[in-house]
């Protein structure tokens, strides 16, 4: 009897499994059915950044010539030599002031003749001063003595005297014609004195612009002496970026992308731009080897006065970023008819399927556009679910099991919850 009901048992047992077995198999049942859960995880906020590394190396951002104006003079003496450290201010070269002071001299000259012509006229002035006073009290005299008579005004005498006058009247006009004459030149030597004033001043003021300065901050790279220009070449002590970039790198790479740039003597890190990416390789073109092309940035970030031309450099070329981004792992997405999907585990306890909009991507994590809001759990591997949809079950986590719950709950209520867990 006991074999009996023991073979009984079995029976039941396998046909409740069979029949769970298949309700859950089955195409399109509508048994309940949940889904076991093991991995799963939350959508992440963060910054993702897709870049390609490339090498450099530290040079000066910009070379400034400084050129020899032969207009200007004959080359004095150069203060600087290649190596020196210079900044705005700093005394480069200096013309000769030979052609200046030859100038000086010869307005100089013409000044002095100048002042001795006046100085000549002062002296004729004064004569002619005296000699006008005397014919003024000649004519002062003769006017007394000789006038005529009321009464007599028809004598020879009249005649003669009335002749005399005029003519003592003519000279001492005629003298102050002269006077006029000698003060109107002595006023245009004047001037021509205050010109020759101006034009020495103009000259002399030449001789503060013989010393040619520095305007920016800098290291003298080239000195040309023999007069071939420029006769000085400039560096920036501001640094700057250059490299080469292959055939695939430069094709990503534009003008303008952000830069992040390491150097092996500091633990600092430099940002910055690419300001130029060229086109056409530095060497010419052939089959015979690979084709690189320079590129160049700037560095605008960080403390930059550690880095001298000639470090060699590590460049991370920034070619397309988000910030704060929703992501998730590339496993966590389903591709299926060119659509992208996530598997949610929503807020009522239910796997729901939805479609997914994906941008960037690096290193196996995608930036979710839409379709997974931030913070929301998603199934790490959807691939091996045997349901996308419906309710699920996950593994018991001791630390959060309490006894005092489960010993409230009835006879039937721990069978059933027992027995669901085993047959879901």
């Amino acid at each position: 009897m006991k074999k009996i009901k023991k073979q009984v048992w079995l029976v039941a047992s396998a046909a409740v499994i069979a029949g769970n077995l298949y309700l859950i198999f089955k195409e399109d049942s509508k048994a309940a059915r949940s889904e076991w859960l093991t991995d799963w995880d939350r959508s992440e906020t963060g910054d993702v950044v897709q870049s390609f590394s490339a090498e450099g190396v530290i040079v000066p951002s910009d070379e400034y010539p400084i050129y020899f104006d032969e207009s200007k003079g004959s080359l004095k003496q150069v203060f600087v030599k290649e190596g020196d450290a210079i900044g705005p201010g700093t005394d480069l070269f200096e013309y000769s002031s030979d052609g200046i002071d030859d100038e000086i001299a010869r307005l100089t000259a013409e000044k002095e003749q100048t002042q001795q012509q006046i100085s000549l006229i002062d002296n004729q002035l004064s004569q002619m001063r005296i000699l006008l006073s005397q014919a003024e009290s000649e004519e002062s005299d003769n006017s007394a003595t000789d006038i005529p008579s009321s009464y007599d005004t028809d004598s020879d005498s009249d005649r003669d005297t009335s002749v005399t006058i005029i003519q003592n009247g003519d000279a001492s006009t005629t003298i102050e014609k002269d006077i006029l004459q000698q003060e109107t030149e002595k006023q245009k030597l004047q001037e021509e004195v205050k010109k020759y004033d101006t034009l020495i001043a103009a000259q002399e003021a030449k001789k503060s612009s013989l010393i040619v300065k520095s305007t920016s901050e800098g290291y003298v790279k080239e000195v040309d002496t023999s007069l071939n220009n420029p006769l000085l070449i400039i560096n920036s002590s501001v640094p700057a970026v250059q490299g080469v970039l292959d055939e695939k790198q430069v094709a990503k790479a534009e003008t303008g992308q952000r830069i992040e740039v390491a150097v092996d003597t500091t633990l600092g890190q430099f940002g910055g731009s690419l300001d130029l990416v060229s086109s056409y390789p530095e060497e010419e073109p052939s089959v015979k080897r690979k084709s690189l092309y320079p590129y160049s940035a700037q560095l605008t970030d960080g403390e930059t006065s550690e880095l001298y031309p000639g470090l060699k450099a590590n460049v991370k070329i920034v070619t397309a970023e988000a910030s704060g981004a929703v992501t998730i792992p590339n496993t966590a997405i389903v591709k299926k008819n060119k659509k992208a999907y996530a598997v949610v585990l929503n807020t009522q306890g239910l796997l729901e399927r939805r479609q997914i909009e994906t941008d960037l991507h690096v290193d196996g994590i995608y930036q979710v556009t839409s379709g997974v809001e931030a913070g929301e759990v998603i199934v790490i591997d959807p691939h091996e679910l045997v349901m996308k949809h419906g309710p699920f079950i996950t593994p018991i986590d001791a630390d959060h099991v309490k006894k005092k719950p489960w010993n409230e709950l009835s006879r039937t209520e721990k069978m059933k919850y027992t027995l669901m867990g085993f047959l879901s």
